[in-house]
């Protein structure tokens, strides 16, 4: 039988040989406790049987068995031990080693119990073994599994299923039981990168956006993406992870042009490890009837231009006639009341073809061509 102090020295080398490769997690000690240990972060399950095991009971305090309903043949699917750990609200957990004392039972002549195991999990419905082996009546050197990708950054619980089977009795009193002293969950637990606020806000032709990151993840870029139908998002601006991982805060106006009715924006960011997640979707609305707007209208004259303006404020307006080259031809202010209304502008005498106009107030300028017959 094994001493209290035996049992410290063995837990201790279990915890060094996971702390040298990651972080403990979660823990599982079974010394007369079937509940895990976590941090704050990681929330480890009860250990608990499957319906076919007939009886759960610690040994000398400081182990636990199932007994009885191991098969004799292969993996029964309702023959295993279960633990699980969930990460905290707003986290993920990777979970990328099992450090496990297993065995099985010593009583009989030769030993009894399962002859082998094998763990799966939840990810795929138990269905595949993540590593199997043979188990024999000591539980150490411990049993180590090392786990891959489709455990890094889980945002809801894992659960793990330890299955014996190939069980076999010995004469001499022999039980069938798997015998479970300490298992240890290695990995991280990180409150990943999220936005801490998005906001929009609409002024003149300008969307301003601003937004401020918080978390322990890293970004490999964060996107501004808009949308002019409210589903179609299109990338408008892209920052590098060097830029988002640097700073916190960010702001970006996006100048749009005679800009109307309603836009939609949302965040991108992808981790470092190529996972995607968006922020909620904002929206702004401009209205088209402050909205700076001009329209050329055609009368056959070549004295003057005519046009209709959309003045979204009331002040002072300038009117300007360039042709094709960007030089001035002809060029006027007026004093405007906020709304629309019909205007027209003296050039002299010009040739037939296309030229630019403008009208511009103290804040907003927009162009349009206009044909002079």
């Amino acid at each position: 039988m094994k001493t209290f102090s035996l049992k410290i020295i063995l837990t201790l080398a279990i915890l060094l040989s996971c702390i040298m490769t990651n972080a403990q997690i979660a823990t599982w000690s079974f010394d007369n406790i079937l509940t895990g240990v976590g941090t704050a972060t990681s929330l480890p399950g009860n250990a608990s049987l499957g319906s076919a095991i007939g009886l759960g009971s610690f040994n000398a305090g400081t182990e636990y068995y199932g007994e009885g309903g191991w098969p004799s043949g292969s993996v029964d699917p309702n023959a295993y031990l279960e633990f699980s750990i969930t990460p905290a609200a707003g986290h993920t957990i990777t979970v990328s080693s099992l450090v496990m004392q297993i065995r099985r039972s010593t009583t009989g002549s030769s030993g009894s119990g399962p002859n082998n195991w094998s763990l799966r999990s939840n990810l795929d419905g138990y269905t595949a073994d993540l590593s199997g082996g043979t188990l024999t009546l000591s539980s150490t050197p411990a049993t180590t599994v090392t786990l891959g990708a489709p455990f890094m950054n889980l945002s809801s619980k894992v659960i793990f299923r330890l299955y014996g089977y190939n069980a076999t009795v010995s004469s001499g009193g022999g039980l069938n039981r798997f015998v479970y002293d300490n298992i240890v969950a290695g990995g991280s637990s990180v409150l990943p990168i999220v936005l801490d606020y998005f906001k929009v806000k609409s002024e003149n032709n300008t969307a301003d956006i601003s937004w401020k990151l918080a978390g322990d993840g890293n970004l490999s870029s964060l996107n501004i993406e808009r949308a002019s139908d409210g589903t179609n998002f299109e990338t408008i601006k892209r920052f590098s992870g060097d830029q988002a991982n640097t700073l916190t805060a960010f702001d970006y106006s996006d100048q749009l042009t005679n800009a109307s009715g309603t836009y939609a924006y949302r965040m991108q960011l992808i981790s470092s490890d190529g996972l995607i997640s968006y922020s909620e979707i904002q929206t702004i609305t401009f209205d088209a009837g402050k909205v700076l707007t001009l329209q050329a209208i055609s009368t056959g004259d070549n004295q003057s231009v005519h046009f209709k303006l959309n003045a979204n404020k009331s002040g002072n307006y300038k009117f300007s006639l360039f042709n094709l080259n960007g030089n001035k031809l002809a060029g006027q202010s007026a004093q405007l009341d906020e709304g629309s209304q019909f205007m027209e502008m003296n050039h002299g005498p010009l040739k037939s073809g296309i030229y630019l106009l403008t009208a511009e107030n103290d804040k907003d300028k927009v162009i349009t061509k206009i044909m002079i017959l």
